[in-house]
């Protein structure tokens, strides 16, 4: 069964909160951010909460009235740590790989979007700028026992209507081969030909939002 949606609490809407200035020029110790965590710093509110009565969810150890909240983080954040965390658990570790060794400079510009299953960090998404009116998405990971509740796809919408906002016409991605379905089934379409990106096949897909 999938969740049941209620309707949004809150509407994305253009313009970046002011958390995001602060955010852009707070220093981030990664190896303090993958192994202990950052002291919490506020997080960009713009809530969407889902109620997620549902057997599989009390099938791993969850109540049924759990719920499903999508929202910004701030980079430097206890969040962005706790999403450090679980970009490399789905990641990065599966390849053999350490997200310590990734070059991260780009997470002060982009946007942090995370799922929260009650208050537990479950998912994240980012939103790099390529241009004014493109964004790039990428490090999209769901923790692995929760897939298939659509956390994924309530993340990918939610990134779709705060871009929208911000006047951004298309949404482009780096999909890994087994990931493709997921995005076509969203509106994305492939585009050129398979290329190697951290050692696996993936494939640009672009998506029109206007």
């Amino acid at each position: 069964m999938k969740p049941k949606h209620r309707k949004h609490e809150e509407t994305v809407q253009g313009g970046r909160e002011k958390t995001d200035a602060a955010a852009v020029n707070t220093p981030v110790d990664l190896d303090a951010a993958l192994h202990q965590g950052k002291p919490p710093e506020p997080d960009d509110m713009r809530p969407v909460r889902e109620e997620c009565s549902l057997a599989s969810i009390r099938e791993r150890g969850k109540s049924a009235d759990s719920t499903l909240t999508v929202r910004s983080i701030s980079y430097g954040s206890e969040a962005y740590a706790k999403s450090l965390q679980l970009r490399n658990k789905v990641l990065r570790r599966p390849l053999g790989r350490d997200i310590a060794h990734d070059d991260l400079s780009g997470d002060v510009q982009s946007r942090h979007i995370g799922a929260f299953l009650d208050t537990r960090l479950v998912g994240i998404l980012l939103l790099r700028p390529i241009h004014r009116q493109v964004l790039q998405m990428k490090q999209v990971a769901v923790e692995e026992s929760l897939r298939g509740l659509q956390i994924g796809r309530q993340m990918v919408e939610y990134a779709e209507k705060f871009a929208a906002g911000e006047g951004c016409q298309e949404i482009r991605l780096h999909a890994r081969e087994v990931a493709i379905p997921f995005y076509e089934k969203l509106g994305y379409v492939r585009e050129g030909e398979p290329f190697e990106e951290v050692g696996i096949p993936h494939s640009l897909m672009k998506k029109r939002l206007m």
